[in-house]
């Protein structure tokens, strides 16, 4: 029994007494070095949770045959969710002489009621691009980037008829509750004022201000 024991005894320890163990054991002993990492404050975007926003914009609407103008509309909009929204808009512009009243000097084609220019419909949005514009290293605004589609009703020269619209919108968040916004779209209805039939296409550009609630 004598004779089994001793060798392991004498094997645990030339391995204990061996570079491996003792470095091991080293480790064991020696403190344990914590990192030193600073944590960032992650400050999360606060934008109103409110669904509803109201925006007046004021910019220019280039009426075919008719020049430019100025536009003022008023929108309301409810949104859906993150992606999707809804929007009812009135736009107001007053159209000027055509081509051929300035250089012909013939009497006007339309009276001054007639050339008031009016548009009231709905359309839905969708943000294809939300995002943020960095001032600095330090300092972030949200944005988001939307295309629409809709249709309404465009009261000129004395009529009323059907048009589609289209565009884009861009939307800088300058707080939780106040953005500004540009907008560009296109009125498209079809017109008989000059003795013709055809289909017109009024480019508007608009910037103003939206109120969450």
């Amino acid at each position: 029994m004598v004779n089994w024991i001793t060798p392991g005894v004498l094997a645990s320890v030339l391995l204990w007494q061996s570079p491996v163990a003792v470095a091991l054991q080293a480790n064991q002993n020696s403190p344990r070095i914590e990192p030193q990492i600073t944590q960032s404050d992650v400050v999360p975007a606060r934008l109103d949770t409110e669904n509803f926003a109201v925006a007046l914009r004021g910019g220019a609407l280039a009426i075919e045959d008719f020049g430019n103008s100025g536009l003022a509309a008023v929108q309301l909009s409810y949104h859906i969710n993150e992606d999707f929204y809804v929007s009812a808009e009135y736009a107001l512009a007053k159209a000027g002489l055509t081509s051929y009243e300035r250089l012909s000097g013939a009497a006007p084609l339309l009276t001054d009621d007639e050339r008031q220019w009016q548009f009231y419909g709905a359309e839905l949005g969708y943000v294809l691009l939300p995002g943020e514009v960095y001032l600095g290293s330090d300092y972030a605004i949200n944005t988001g980037w939307s295309l629409f589609a809709g249709a309404g009703n465009v009261d000129f020269a004395g009529d009323t008829v059907f048009a589609v619209k289209f565009g884009s919108q861009f939307r800088l968040y300058l707080t939780d509750w106040l953005a500004l916004d540009l907008v560009v779209n296109d009125y498209v209805f079809e017109t008989t004022i000059l003795a013709e039939s055809k289909t017109t296409h009024n480019l508007s550009m608009a910037l103003g201000l939206a109120v969450y609630f």
